[in-house]
């Protein structure tokens, strides 16, 4: 199942106010039904398995998954989970996704969260954010970020990304970050309309190296980068680009000019971080910031990046997680046994079950 193709106009699809009422109430019945028999946790496990999420995109109607689908299914989902049920839903698009902090302070109210309990899901959010739009360096910007969440600390994080009239889609769950780190392949799942001839994406495990130079070169001295920047074009720009065999030169990320600003680089410098992740989460810290830092790591270390796109085209059996047949078989139930009116339950299940026949094969006997 791909990613759907669509004009991307930055707007939500657009739904009268008696269908956005009529989703909201299936949805709510639906996520009623879900939570009520398998649990919060189970719920926003749910929303962060590639899987899960076309399940859910199917209550929409066509079931098809955009950038404008997401962004109505979140919008729903605020308006139509209820604090009691121990879930919670926070950010969206544009500036809504800059609000997660304050809305987490004012759902803590409501569902009984501690300040220990927001701030970690305010790190989540923040580091989540940072990693899919200065550490995996593939072309796109971030548009939308939702983080759900249950009262237990489990989290999923949905972010899409824009370039020109292509979408991006970025699927995090905390099951897998858990006593690991966050940047290192840390994704559920990242789909794409297609993939990007070059990719400086720091979270690849082929780039575990590069992480770890980037963070040593804080510890040059500033002449020494200030030649780094005043040398490596063009003599370096040959070199630079023999280890991506076939890619035009204007495409390398590591071939463009540099532009640093030598006032951040001091302060970041004068941290002296001790990981990639500190590195990372320091205010100020760019893509031209990390990407200078690795320019640095490839002239002064002789790393070699990898550049590959590890973004998928399609969500099929090759690119799903163990627990994904599981998840949107409990979503079957829920409908199954959910207040829905009948007529509207059997559409659903005919919809789900195609679905699943398309992830997961036709069922044995």
């Amino acid at each position: 199942m791909r990613w759907s193709s669509t004009n991307i106009d930055h707007h939500h699809r657009r739904v009268t106010r008696s269908e956005y009422e009529r989703l909201r109430v299936e949805l709510r019945q639906v996520s009623d039904s879900y939570i009520g028999y398998f649990g919060p946790e189970r719920y926003v496990e749910l929303l962060g398995d590639p899987a899960g999420l076309r399940g859910i995109a199917v209550l929409m109607g066509d079931g098809s998954l955009n950038s404008g689908s997401i962004e109505l299914l979140f919008k729903l989902l605020k308006d139509a989970l209820k604090p009691e049920w121990c879930v919670g839903v926070v950010g969206g698009t544009v500036n809504e996704r800059f609000d997660v902090p304050d809305e987490l302070e004012r759902l803590s109210s409501y569902m009984g969260l501690t300040v220990e309990e927001v701030n970690a899901l305010k790190l989540a959010s923040r580091m989540t954010a940072k990693v899919d739009g200065v550490a995996v360096q593939d072309g796109y910007d971030l548009y939308l970020h939702v983080m759900v969440f249950s009262t237990s600390g489990e989290w999923s994080v949905i972010q899409v990304g824009h370039k020109s009239v292509l979408g991006r889609l970025y699927q995090w769950h905390s099951g897998r970050v858990r006593g690991r780190s966050m940047v290192d392949e840390p994704h559920a799942m990242i789909l794409a309309e297609s993939r990007s001839r070059y990719s400086l994406d720091f979270t690849s495990s082929n780039n575990t190296e590069l992480r770890r130079c980037s963070v040593d070169v804080l510890e040059e001295r500033e002449a020494v980068l200030r030649r780094v920047q005043s040398s490596y074009r063009p003599a370096m720009q040959s070199s630079l680009t023999e280890f991506v065999e076939g890619l035009p030169d204007g495409d390398n990320p590591l071939t463009h000019p540099i532009r640093v600003n030598w006032k951040t680089l001091s302060q970041v410098r004068a941290t002296h971080p001790e990981s990639f992740e500190d590195l990372l989460m320091i205010k100020g810290v760019g893509r031209e910031t990390l990407r200078f830092l690795a320019i640095c790591s490839v002239v002064l270390y002789k790393v070699i990046p990898s550049l590959e796109d590890r973004a998928v085209l399609n969500v099929d059996m090759t690119t799903l997680g163990p627990n994904s047949e599981q998840l949107v078989y409990d979503l079957r139930e829920a409908i199954k046994y959910s207040k829905l009116p009948a007529p509207l339950v059997e559409e659903r299940l005919r919809a789900l079950d195609g679905l699943m026949t398309t992830l997961f094969g036709e069922k044995q006997n």
